[in-house]
């Protein structure tokens, strides 16, 4: 078994530096093109602290202020330039998050092979890594991932500290946490005693998030603002039905998460049995998944084209690592042949090969 963990991080290891050889590193002005536009609000705000900023922000991207915020008093202190910090955190989360897919991995003994696929799935999607490597300002984002695998730990473990401290994370880094507040409470309602937070503690957990929420809009609203924020929230959470697009927008809206959920599809066809055996001994972090990774993925699409756009890619994939988390709880690898193993592995690795956030360029035509 030491020797096994040895190799896994070896390989971690080893796999990391081969990303960071081979990713693209945009300056600032880079990252505001290729998508990481919010990178604006999120370094005016470092910028600025321990004060407010002095330019207009997006209300939505101003109460998140919080790791931006943080990063820029940590800048005042060190002396560390402000982008660079955000390269340095971004490169931690990343490890971090690594971590807790291990922990999933080796609590259900899964064999050697099932934990390296799992870890290049993660490792090699390129808006999982790739592209916050390139666009570090947008590193809420990973903090909102952390918080949330940490929140799936604790109620897989059924540790309330776990559960609680990837709450604050997730619920300071994006509002999306909510979908976490929203799935605990189904799971009280379906599973009444037999859930392990009570019904006081869901009320502490609603409180947190609220608390927190408040927090980021006092400061949205100390600040500038160029938009307000029923506005912002009307569009994010009912652009779909105020806008006018036509049918072929609204296909390649729908088919743009593919680009990174492709890969995870086609890893449960080749390799996953499909006799679901652990589901039942497992009720409550199972359909915790569920009702996050739903709501996660329905908060871009319910924002529309317009609003969403190609952002829909990034924040669909949030329910990435969950669902494979999912599929490491409840299944194992079918029988498999060495081919079959490298012909998916010569997939991962061309899929890692994103012409924007990596060096190589070779699938330039293909871009859609």
């Amino acid at each position: 078994m030491n020797i096994q963990n040895s190799k896994i991080y070896v390989f971690i290891l080893i796999t990391l530096i081969a990303i960071l050889f081979t990713n693209s590193y945009f300056d600032y002005e880079q990252s505001l093109i290729f998508g990481g536009s919010d990178g604006i609000s999120y370094y005016e705000i470092s910028k600025n602290a321990p004060f407010i900023s002095d330019i207009p922000l997006k209300p939505i991207h101003a109460e998140r202020f919080f790791f931006s915020y943080l990063i820029g008093i940590i800048s005042k202190i060190t002396q560390i330039e402000i982008y660079l910090l955000f390269r340095i955190f971004t490169f931690i989360l990343i490890i971090s998050i690594n971590y807790y897919l291990i922990v999933f991995l080796k609590k259900y003994d899964k064999k050697f092979i099932f934990i390296i696929l799992a870890l290049l799935l993660f490792n090699l999607n390129p808006y999982q890594t790739r592209f916050y490597i390139a666009n570090p300002l947008i590193i809420t984002d990973l903090f909102f991932i952390l918080g949330s695998i940490m929140s799936i730990n604790g109620i897989d473990n059924k540790n309330k500290k776990h559960f609680y401290i990837g709450l604050v994370i997730a619920s300071l880094a994006r509002q999306s946490a909510i979908a976490i507040i929203i799935s605990i409470f189904l799971i009280k309602v379906m599973r009444k005693d037999k859930f392990f937070i009570s019904k006081l503690e869901l009320i502490y957990s609603l409180l947190i998030f609220i608390l927190i929420y408040l927090m980021g809009f006092v400061y949205s609203k100390i600040g500038v603002q160029n938009i307000s924020h029923t506005d912002i929230y009307l569009v994010h959470f009912f652009g779909i039905f105020q806008e006018n697009v036509s049918i072929e927008k609204i296909i390649i809206f729908i088919i743009w998460p593919f680009l990174s959920f492709s890969p995870l599809i086609l890893f449960f066809i080749f390799f996953i049995k499909k006799n679901i055996k652990n589901f039942k001994d497992n009720l409550e972090v199972n359909f915790f998944v569920l009702f996050y990774c739903l709501l996660v993925i329905a908060q871009p699409i319910f924002s529309g084209v317009e609003m969403s756009g190609k952002n829909i890619i990034r924040l669909s994939s949030f329910a990435f690592l969950p669902i494979l988390i999912f599929l490491t709880i409840n299944f194992n690898l079918k029988e498999h042949k060495n081919l079959k193993i490298f012909l998916f592995i010569v997939i991962l690795v061309v899929w890692t090969c994103h012409p924007t956030f990596s060096k190589f360029k070779f699938l330039e035509s293909i871009k859609f």
